[in-house]
């Protein structure tokens, strides 16, 4: 099960009560995510933020799209996996995929940091849609390989800093075994 935890506004679109029930863990191998919405020339958009990792979607989000937001989230997951050349038979990553078949469990939002970090990740994906014409899927790959901090984050060895790029620590917390080989976990301090 997929905690999705909403901005107000966002709250309001899906329907959901303005302070829901505060949910059980998460069970998916990613952790909770955070998500908004925005518009570009009058177009809604769902912009989402994995908590442990920084990872971002931009999905679409008009009413009819909100109402399968998992089910678009999940297929651009599958996309982005496939994108950076994630084995989509390992059992982490299947299991990512899966958690995104059925409906999220809504939620508030709970962290100010990642509610900054959600608000330039949606300014970033507004420039890629004004200045570069880019795709749903296109702006989402390159927040992959941005850079993401939160206080939470051990420091990256090379430079010293809790700042890592998403796609490493997506790897990581899919592939513990192989980043723990490679010395290159977050999660190890090293």
């Amino acid at each position: 099960m997929i905690i999705l935890r909403c901005t107000a506004t966002l709250l309001k679109r899906l329907h959901q009560p303005a302070r829901p029930p505060e949910p059980p863990p998460s069970g998916n191998p990613l952790g909770e995510w955070y998500a908004c919405i925005d518009h570009i020339d009058r177009q809604p958009f769902v912009v989402m933020l994995n908590a442990a990792t920084g990872a971002g979607m931009v999905l679409p989000g008009r009413a009819s799209d909100l109402r399968a937001l998992h089910l678009h989230a999940g297929e651009q997951m599958l996309k982005l996996f496939q994108h950076f050349g994630f084995d989509t038979g390992h059992p982490n990553v299947a299991a990512e995929l899966a958690a995104w078949q059925g409906p999220p469990q809504y939620a508030r939002t709970l962290d100010r940091s990642l509610l900054g970090t959600l608000n330039r990740v949606t300014f970033e994906a507004w420039h890629h849609f004004a200045h570069f014409n880019r795709s749903l899927p296109e702006a989402a790959a390159r927040q992959w390989l941005g850079l993401f901090t939160h206080p939470a984050l051990p420091r990256h060895p090379r430079i010293r800093s809790n700042t890592w790029r998403p796609i490493e620590l997506v790897q990581a917390r899919l592939f513990p075994e192989a980043a723990a080989e490679q010395g290159k976990t977050p999660c190890s301090g090293q």
